[in-house]
């Protein structure tokens, strides 16, 4: 009898352990990873600036900042100013391997370290820069353009035609196959990249190659709207003009235009600061956004991947959000003094920039 009431016993303290709850660890949210590709300092200044200010949005977002190791932007410069500035959000992944004209526009030695980015990330952006060496979308090269950062620019392309494909070769099983409303992100170079990548080209000058210009005078009597960098900057080299040029952009794709939510009738104004402009589409580009006059790109989205955007502007320079930055002159005749911030409240498009964060944003996060 003893012994049966021992194991009544035993069995109900059991049961009440059992039944105790055990703490259990906080289980961490997943982190939306955003890749960075080639991020020089400013670019890293700007991104971070942005985070910090609630320009990006979410708690929960990190960066991963991929350099490529022969890439002419330098990669130790990058890591010592995220180290120096106590930035948390930044991680970095440096990728080795040997890229040619020839072998950018298939499986290469970079394919394998390419989709395992892809698989461990929720967006990329892919950043402004010098001009693509026409010879990788097999042209002659004319005089105007500035080729820099040569090995930068086949890593850019391989893994842009990785992600995407492109006509130089059909049969190529691109990532975003497998995951579709992955988010691309081309900025001005990276617009650029994305047309070429996917088997289109370039108008390696716009003064020459579209409006038949060889002089800046003339250039300038264009008006501000055909302006696509600042060349005052050309003829009064010695005074403190801005770099960059504000003109006005018009959008076409109704769909675009709702989910930026573009008034009727309403052409954002936008910091601009390049030469070149895309001219044959690549494959699967679509024409978004253009110039005023519609002959300069400035928008392409993707007939497939609804997530995929370039844009010829820039929405990312810190400079456009900071209250407190360089106030400076855009030509010698302005008699204000703005900062690139004033001159987007000025022109009411502040907003847009800010919506167009939003958009890519919220891209990811469906």
């Amino acid at each position: 009898m003893k012994k049966i009431i021992l194991s009544f016993l035993f069995f109900i303290i059991l049961g009440t352990v059992n039944s105790i709850p055990i703490p259990q660890k906080d289980n961490p949210q997943p982190k939306t990873t955003i890749v960075l590709i080639n991020p020089g300092v400013f670019y890293l200044e700007s991104i971070v600036y942005m985070t910090k200010h609630g320009i990006i949005k979410g708690d929960d977002i990190q960066y991963l900042a991929v350099f490529y190791s022969k890439s002419e932007v330098k990669y130790s410069e990058a890591r010592d100013y995220v180290a120096n500035n106590d930035i948390k959000c930044v991680k970095f992944r440096e990728v080795y391997g040997d890229l040619n004209r020839d072998n950018i526009y298939k499986k290469n030695t970079c394919t394998d370290e390419f989709y395992d980015i892809f698989k461990n990330s929720d967006a990329i952006i892919f950043l402004g820069g010098w001009d693509i060496p026409p010879v990788y979308y097999g042209q002659k090269t004319e005089l105007t353009v500035g080729i820099k950062t040569p090995n930068r620019h086949l890593f850019e392309l391989s893994f842009i035609f990785h992600l995407l494909g492109g006509s130089q070769n059909p049969d190529f099983k691109n990532f975003l196959r497998e995951k579709p409303d992955y988010s691309v992100l081309g900025i001005c170079l990276g617009m650029q990249t994305m047309n070429v990548a996917t088997g289109g080209d370039m108008y390696q000058d716009i003064p020459s190659d579209i409006y038949g210009l060889k002089y800046v005078e003339d250039v300038i009597a264009l008006g501000t709207d055909q302006m696509h960098r600042n060349y005052h900057k050309h003829l009064y080299p010695e005074k403190e003009i801005d770099n960059h040029n504000f003109h006005r952009i018009k959008f076409i794709d109704k769909n675009l235009i709702e989910k930026l939510k573009i008034p009727d009738g309403f052409f954002p104004t936008v910091a601009s600061s390049h030469h070149q402009a895309v001219h044959n589409l690549g494959m699967n580009m679509v024409v978004s956004a253009t110039s005023m006059d519609g002959k300069v790109i400035e928008t392409l989205t993707h007939k497939q991947y609804k997530n995929v955007i370039g844009v010829q502007f820039h929405p990312e320079f810190y400079t456009e959000h900071d209250p407190d930055s360089i106030k400076r002159k855009f030509s010698p005749e302005d008699k204000e003094i703005l900062t690139e911030h004033e001159v987007l409240l000025k022109h009411k498009s502040y907003g847009f920039v800010l919506d167009f964060w939003s958009y890519f944003i919220e891209s990811i996060k469906k």
